[in-house]
């Protein structure tokens, strides 16, 4: 794979080493990247992007048919969004990451609203858990680990894709560079205003004061 990173490394006047302690991995790792020798996983490739503020496209540019590009398509084809997946932040792609393999393992055939407020609950250093934590909320989420690599093929509801792309929407209008956990919480309160059924019993059973959440996220949104 022909790629960016040592040029964009050196923008910012990193060594390897440097940038192999940000990113928590070797040195070793980080000169596979930049000679090509091997791809770096999805997660690790968001997260790279991230630290260089900059679209994965603009960091790995393909010549032909490879590995990342095809677990970019993946995720691209799981989100089933016409925007990039790119403006997600680390903890936001988390929560949708965790939300997916939620949804697997109870044998669900899409992520429902459900599992994505279990993702925005299961970070306790996340500021959706934090805000939900503030409205109420006294229930904690087991954290699950998984990659998009390693989960099933499952897909977003409609209802789910109603609330990504809500959070984009706020992000566009204020200009902000990623989606983030709050962006994604305040998507779950607009559906809850146009759905009376399982999303409306989901916060009555975390015991979420509707209008405190309202509040709390009108203050960081």
């Amino acid at each position: 794979m022909k790629n960016r990173l040592k040029e964009l490394r050196q923008l910012y006047k990193w060594s390897q080493a440097e940038l192999a302690r940000k990113l928590e991995i070797s040195r070793q790792a980080v000169n596979g990247f930049e000679s090509g020798k091997f791809d770096p996983s999805l997660e690790m490739a968001f997260k790279i992007a991230t630290l260089l503020d900059v679209a994965i496209e603009d960091i790995f540019i393909y010549e032909a048919q490879n590995s990342m590009q095809t677990l970019v398509k993946q995720v691209k084809d799981f989100w089933g969004l016409e925007f990039g997946f790119e403006r997600f932040d680390q903890k936001a792609i988390a929560t949708i990451s965790f939300a997916r393999n939620l949804a697997a393992q109870n044998k669900c055939d899409r992520v429902e609203p459900q599992h994505l407020f279990a993702g925005l609950l299961a970070d306790p250093t996340a500021t959706s858990a934090c805000l939900l934590k503030d409205s109420g909320v006294k229930q904690s989420i087991e954290t699950n680990k998984g990659s998009f690599e390693n989960s099933s093929k499952m897909k977003l509801s409609s209802q789910s894709k109603f609330v990504l792309e809500l959070a984009l929407q706020i992000v566009r209008l204020q200009d902000k560079k990623s989606i983030k956990t709050e962006h994604l919480l305040w998507g779950l309160v607009c559906l809850l205003d146009t759905q009376t059924s399982e999303i409306d019993n989901l916060f009555r059973e975390y015991k979420v004061d509707i209008e405190t959440l309202k509040d709390r996220l009108a203050e960081t949104v």
